[in-house]
């Protein structure tokens, strides 16, 4: 009866060997390679990710020029995850260098440029009767001495603006309040100028004012202000002192602008969404 269980108990523990030996052979690795050879980030704001799809996830990098460009590589450890890892790229200063990525268990090698741009903030507008800033449309405000901003249709796929100009500003419109004892409240505003395309040297002809709701039941986060001050340089405490008093709300990012005087409402999502490549310099 023991001479036929020994070998019985062989054969299962030579198949579950076996199956360990399969389990821990590694799975081929696919060659490294990426998408497209050519990314853009903004400067000193966020970070533009490029995503680690194929390889080992065993990545090197080099800077050409660093004064340029910082580029961080984190690689994952989920094995859950279809990714190896991602490369985040951060600008430094305005300028196009090029970044060598190498897979040190392939060897190989991707060459890609990077172009650091203006820092921008994008608005994402979702619902809004006005003809200028229509829904479905996102307004790019750019930090540069122009104050350049451009329109985008969101399902544009040919990624041309569909409005595009240069200056805006915020400015502060002191509102006195109702009630035995008024207060005056500062309301932040945002001034698009519209200049005449026929005539590149003459001033400006119209300009479109609208006015960010900060008070109210339907407001914007005040987080908003922080994040234009942020990413636009613009110093509220310069255009008026002591105007912001409304507590942070860090998550939601809801801007509300309206026209005084009309019945025009636009209400989007302050966001860090990019720009179309190859729009800005």
């Amino acid at each position: 009866m023991n001479k036929l269980i020994i070998p019985f108990l062989s054969i299962i523990s030579l198949f579950v060997v076996a199956c360990n030996d399969d389990d821990y052979k590694s799975e081929p690795i696919i060659p490294f390679s990426l998408e497209k050879n050519y990314y853009e980030t903004r400067l000193e704001r966020g970070a533009t990710s490029i995503s680690i799809t194929n390889g080992s996830g065993d990545i090197s990098l080099a800077i050409e020029d660093e004064d340029i460009l910082k580029a961080i590589y984190s690689k994952y450890n989920d094995k859950e995850d279809n990714r190896k890892g991602h490369i985040n790229l951060y600008g430094l200063q305005k300028g196009a260098t090029m970044l060598t990525i190498t897979d040190n268990i392939t060897k190989d090698v991707e060459t890609v440029e990077v172009k650091v741009t203006d820092c921008y903030l994008a608005y994402v507008i979702n619902d809004s009767n006005h003809p200028v800033l229509p829904a479905g449309t996102t307004l790019f405000l750019v930090n540069n001495q122009a104050q350049d901003y451009y329109l985008f249709d969101q399902d544009n796929t040919y990624n041309k603006p569909i409005l595009k100009d240069n200056g805006y500003e915020f400015f502060i419109k002191l509102d006195a309040g109702t009630g035995t004892a008024p207060t005056n409240y500062a309301i932040p505003n945002l001034r698009l100028y519209k200049h005449n395309p026929a005539d590149a040297a003459t001033t400006t002809s119209e300009f479109y004012d609208f006015q960010i709701e900060m008070y109210g039941e339907d407001a914007s986060s005040s987080s908003v202000l922080k994040i234009i001050q942020a990413y636009l340089d613009v110093d509220w405490e310069e255009l008026i002192s002591n105007a912001l008093t409304k507590s942070p709300a860090p998550i939601d990012m809801t801007m509300i602008m309206t026209v005084p005087d009309t019945d025009y409402r636009i209400r989007g999502i302050l966001s860090t969404v990019s720009i179309p490549e190859h729009i800005l310099e």
